[in-house]
């Protein structure tokens, strides 16, 4: 079964997130993994970066509005990878 087959749920929000909001989509993400979810985001900073962190293990994907071949922001290079894994 691939990702794309499974129940997916986007998660978006500010790129200049609080910290309480970061801890947030963590728990959100992960615990929604944990029952199946793959989280969707856009690999912007902030909220979309936390909640594919924490959905890492169970699956995430990334829609990135750049194409695949532009990483942005730069500093999310190695979750990128880590999501394209």
């Amino acid at each position: 079964e691939t990702l794309m087959e499974r129940p997916c749920l986007g998660m978006v929000g500010a790129r200049n997130a609080s910290a309480a909001g970061v801890r947030f989509t963590r728990q959100l993400a992960a615990d929604l993994g944990e029952r199946g979810y793959v989280i969707v985001s856009g690999l912007a900073r902030g909220i979309d970066t936390a909640a594919h962190a924490a959905a890492l293990p169970t699956g995430t994907i990334a829609a990135m509005a750049g194409g695949i071949d532009v990483i942005y922001p730069p500093e999310n290079r190695a979750l990128y990878e880590r999501v394209a894994a």
